[in-house]
């Protein structure tokens, strides 16, 4: 079958680089970095089959172990740049950080299936679905999330992102791992059940950023 990741990522990149050029706005922002989530996972995955060929290391220890740690990390180097660059507001910065994740689960999702050839079953994607989907786009948000001090509170910015860089390894490091047990369920579960408070405390938060830039406003007017 050669090289079924390069397959899979050339079959997504082309018809998304055509949309770069009809899509404007926070719309293309997404794809790109959808798109930059995916060439990630084609990096990371060249990048493990060297490794465990160069390492003494068992297949099932190196993604547990040694796989999140260097996958988190390249996961969040463009939204870094991102960072630097563009200073995006938060609400864009965490959207674009969680997409970051989300094309990186795609591919490895797309992956991981075709691989198993016939033996694969629709529980099988909807296990990956939800289990590992959510868990990329989790980890990418929480690095993004360290990352929004730097331009309020550059004291935390160093910190903030080094302590979420640590969460989302471990957290990824623990998802693989309850997966590769017999609580196979347990780890598809985990990020579901994550992101339903991340996602009231994303929703809390905007609401309070709104209330206080409307008193912003009307105090400026009175």
């Amino acid at each position: 079958m050669g090289n079924l990741n390069l397959i899979l990522f050339i079959s997504f990149a082309l018809p998304m680089i055509m949309s770069f050029f009809v899509c404007k706005g926070r719309v293309r922002m997404a794809l790109i970095f959808f798109f930059i989530g995916m060439g990630v996972c084609l990096f990371c995955g060249e990048l493990s089959a060297v490794a465990l060929a160069a390492l003494p290391y068992e297949k099932q220890f190196f993604s547990c172990s040694i796989a999140p740690f260097f996958e988190e990390v390249f996961k969040a180097l463009p939204i870094l740049v991102f960072v630097f660059i563009f200073k995006p507001e938060r609400r864009m910065l965490y959207e674009c950080s969680a997409l970051v994740g989300v094309g990186f689960a795609v591919l490895e999702n797309a992956f991981i299936l075709g691989s198993m050839s016939n033996t694969v079953s629709v529980l099988d994607a909807l296990m990956r679905g939800l289990g590992a989907g959510i868990m990329h786009g989790l980890c990418t948000l929480a690095v993004g999330y360290g990352m929004s001090f730097v331009h309020t509170r550059r004291k935390l910015f160093s910190t903030g992102t080094v302590a979420m860089l640590a969460v989302a390894t471990v957290y990824h490091a623990t998802y693989n791992t309850i997966v590769q047990s017999v609580h196979l369920w347990m780890g598809v579960l985990l990020p579901v059940i994550t992101l339903i408070p991340v996602l009231i405390l994303m929703d809390k938060t905007e609401k309070n950023r709104k209330k206080r830039e409307e008193c912003a406003s009307d105090s400026v007017r009175k």
